[in-house]
């Protein structure tokens, strides 16, 4: 039923390409190209014919052309792709590196944050030890 649309459609139009094209010239000496001069005699009237200049081995030949490039452009497009996926993979295993050296590297601030925590809090004990140490003979003195 398209194709049959479609046909009745080509036939129609074709009616409305006309293979020869008239030129002529008004009064006022302006030249006109069309189908048919109006219907004021015009001053000149000249057809102009219209040869068919398609050629159906170019044609062939193009459209070979243009199939073998059609059939590169997607190798390429594919080739290009699983390039993409590869290289996807590759910044996604990057990117998966960086975050564990991120982490390790959190893991060793906090290592050692914990370890000056530490070593501050020995010093303070040590500190007040040492400072409990001598206040302790004062007050024994002064018992006596």
């Amino acid at each position: 039923m398209k194709r049959l649309t479609a046909l009745a459609i080509l036939l129609a139009c074709n009616n409305g390409f006309s293979e020869t094209i008239q030129k002529w010239t008004d009064e006022s000496g302006q030249v006109h190209y069309g189908d048919s001069p109006p219907l004021a005699t015009p001053h000149q009237i000249e057809q102009l014919e219209i040869k068919d200049s398609f050629d159906a081995e170019a044609y062939d030949q193009a459209s070979k052309r243009n199939t073998e490039l059609y059939r590169e452009v997607k190798q390429i497009e594919k080739r290009e792709k699983s390039r993409a996926k590869i290289a996807e993979k590759d910044l996604q295993k990057y990117f998966d590196q960086l975050d564990k050296k991120a982490r390790e590297i959190e893991r060793n601030k906090l290592k050692k944050r914990k370890a000056r925590q530490q070593e501050r809090n020995r010093t303070r004990i040590k500190l007040k030890r040492a400072s409990a140490q001598k206040e302790k003979p004062k007050s024994v003195m002064k018992s006596r």
